[in-house]
């Protein structure tokens, strides 16, 4: 029933946006398609890529959208980028080819492939990389963003571990995720440089981090910001527990991957503790909305298992706060081409300039001419795992007013 009656809202909200012609008397309307392409690291990261996919598979499903004397459904197609820029701007010329009204991505890529969507007027919708650069409403008129953006995440960390007194240690791997993150991490612990005491890159195929938990413990750091893919969280985990190093972590969003987890299933206390800053799951409407997202989420493509138990055995879930970032972008997309009243990409573009929506956790989205960020700088809370499941920091202002979201199974 939920899954129904989101759905229906989501029809009646289309409804009311725009300003559609009626149809002449006696004409039969037409029933067409447009396709959403979804550019993502279907094999090399297939948790985010498949969340990110059926977001936006959510987000289409059932809708039509008059235009004219037509009517519009979506289809969703995947490309896999493989967390390769080259494949990814091999996949962008893909989905021009195939007449993509819109394209959602990870951001692997934009950088080298966003002029190729803006010369064929598709606009790119990024949902989850945060390096800042990529969105440039000026320079870059067709990318937008729904995620939170690194500047927000590690001026959060900073404002949030700078107090604490911590010396930290920033361990980056050389992704570039991981080199983006350390630009903003640079810059946001600039008013503070006494709080960090060492930054280390780390390769991003290493398989044994045990050399640069050293280096960063003889440098007596006493807390670690490791801004990396999951797998090298999760070899940083194991290095420093390990070695009986109890030293506090605190990650991005990669933190609450479920590979993180995957790989430490075998010592789930040394989970424990762990500290990831992410866009929040719930805003000022409360948990409802999202968990009426998460239930027609639920419905439609399953719990997201983890792959490992809590200690009275329960297998874990994972929420699915990262696929309510596609789902709210094409909803604005097809928000969109409902005021345009033109399937023309250009037009759609133009028109995700003036459009809103209510998104999936009770928070406004909305893109203007001056900010294509659909997530505001300070909504980022702080996620701490315990028994393999996490819940918000009580020691976090805006963390402390936010409930915990079940992940029992």
């Amino acid at each position: 029933m939920r899954r129904a009656t989101l759905v229906a809202a989501l029809v009646a909200a289309l409804a009311g946006c725009g300003g559609g012609s009626p149809k002449p008397e006696g004409q039969t309307p037409k029933s067409k398609t447009v396709t959403i392409a979804v550019i993502a690291p279907f094999s090399r990261e297939s948790y985010l890529g498949t969340t990110i996919a059926d977001g936006t598979e959510l987000g289409v499903r059932r809708l039509i959208v008059p235009v004219g004397r037509d009517y519009y459904g979506f289809k969703v197609v995947r490309y896999d980028n493989g967390a390769s820029a080259s494949r990814a701007v091999a996949a962008t010329r893909r989905a021009i080819a195939d007449h993509a009204l819109a394209i959602v991505t990870d951001g692997t890529g934009v950088d080298a492939s966003w002029k190729l969507a803006k010369d064929a007027g598709i606009p790119i919708g990024i949902v989850y990389d945060g390096a800042s650069g990529l969105v440039d409403p000026a320079k870059r008129p067709n990318v937008f963003r729904i995620a939170p953006t690194n500047h927000g995440l590690a001026f959060r960390l900073a404002e949030y571990l700078v107090p604490k007194g911590l010396k930290l240690a920033l361990l980056t791997d050389d992704s570039g995720y991981g080199r983006a993150g350390r630009k903003d991490l640079d810059h946001a612990f600039s008013q503070n440089p006494e709080s960090v005491v060492a930054r280390i890159q780390i390769p991003t195929t290493a398989t044994d981090l045990a050399p640069q938990i050293l280096q960063a413990r003889r440098a007596h750091a006493t807390g670690l910001i490791v801004w990396a893919q999951p797998t090298a969280i999760a070899e940083a985990l194991i290095a420093a527990r390990s070695s009986g190093w109890k030293v506090p972590v605190y990650t991005p969003p990669a933190g609450e991957d479920p590979l993180v987890r995957q790989e430490l299933a075998g010592h789930p206390s040394w989970v424990d503790g762990l500290t990831f800053a992410s866009g929040r799951m719930t805003a000022e409407k409360g948990a409802v909305p999202f968990l009426s997202f998460q239930a027609a989420f639920t419905q439609q493509f399953g719990a997201q298992q983890v792959g490992v138990k809590t200690s009275n055995g329960r297998p874990v879930t994972q929420p699915p706060d990262y696929a309510m970032y596609p789902f709210d972008f094409v909803r604005l997309v097809a928000t969109a081409l409902r005021a345009a009243q033109s399937p023309d990409p250009d037009a759609v573009t133009a028109a995700l300039n003036q459009v809103s929506i209510e998104g999936a956790n009770g928070d406004h989205r909305g893109f203007n001419e001056r900010s294509h960020e659909g997530v505001v700088d300070d909504d980022v809370y702080f996620g701490r795992f315990k028994d393999m499941t996490y819940a918000p920091v009580k020691d976090d202002p805006l963390s402390a007013t936010l409930p915990t979201i079940p992940q029992e199974g």
